[in-house]
């Protein structure tokens, strides 16, 4: 069994009300509530990049008593980073694809390539965390990794996609009345005006729809737990499941539906405005 969890933590840690990362010493109690995780999709790691990667590296030593080691691709418009923590030596670097470096194509940054024992390929993995400002720039950050959904791919993408997934075939994700957020805020996740009907603010899932229409399974849909993803004191208790798991087609298969979760705590709702979302894969049924 492959464990896997995505954590959006806000700020990574950062705690505004004292101005330092004290909020990092308690990330070990949330990662207790699924300690066997053998993936953890880390996002907003804000100024891990700065004074030797310090914060990083403190991540990963409150981490260690999990087995866990990082991976961080650096941000192209800031300080807010993604990192991939996986069990070490289960999973075992073969490429890891960086911004900074000179042979790395557009749709190859921020994935990273891995052997995992009892696979029969690499494993690609990816922290993604979309733009919150506007689905035009979501649509195209997803365009970027359409192509990791094609056949032969053993595939993870997991992270803030700030955008709902489109209505399961058996079920409908919770939409957000976006009218109860003030103006200058409502817009951001929510299609122009002139498109929603009667000029109302209704999700923007042009993002979301491509994934899925490239092939991407979402593991909240296949198991049916529409738990929105963002904690009650986020915009304003209408938070919406923004957080997903992602599975390329010939990875789906070993998703074990009822293994998915939305971590609802005490503790999450205090470290961060997002809950952590894990979900466990069978390797054997690949």
């Amino acid at each position: 069994m492959l464990i896997v969890a995505v954590l959006n933590l806000e700020a990574g840690g950062f705690d505004r009300r004292h101005g330092d990362h004290r909020n990092l010493e308690r990330l070990p109690e949330l990662i207790e509530q699924e300690p066997d995780v053998d993936v953890l999709l880390f996002l907003e790691g804000k100024n891990y990049g700065l004074q030797g990667q310090s914060l990083r590296y403190r991540t990963e030593n409150l981490l260690a008593p999990f087995g866990l080691r990082s991976f961080m691709t650096t941000s192209t418009i800031g300080q807010i980073h993604n990192l991939v923590f996986v069990r070490w030596p289960r999973l075992r670097p073969v490429t890891h694809h960086k911004p900074e470096l000179p042979d790395v194509n557009h749709d190859q940054i921020g994935w990273l390539r891995f052997v995992v024992d009892g696979l029969d390929r690499d494993l690609a993995l990816r922290a993604e965390h979309l733009p919150f400002w506007g689905g035009d720039a979501r649509l195209d950050a997803a365009q970027k990794v359409t192509r990791f959904a094609a056949p032969g791919v053993l595939a993870l993408l997991g992270g803030d996609l700030n955008a709902l997934w489109p209505d399961c075939e058996d079920h409908s994700e919770f939409e957000p009345d976006w009218e109860r957020l003030p103006p200058h805020k409502r817009h951001h996740k929510t299609l122009a005006p002139e498109l929603g009907p009667d000029g109302r603010p209704v999700s923007d899932r042009r993002a979301t729809r491509l994934l899925q229409q490239a092939g991407w399974v979402n593991a909240g849909c296949v198991a049916g737990d529409m738990t929105p993803t963002v904690n009650d004191r986020a915009d304003r208790g209408h938070g919406a499941r923004i957080d997903h798991i992602l599975l390329s087609p010939d990875l789906a298969p070993a998703l074990v539906p009822e293994s998915y979760r939305v971590w609802v705590s005490d503790i999450g709702d205090q470290l961060s405005d997002h809950r952590m979302i894990s979900a466990w894969l069978d390797l054997d049924q690949l």
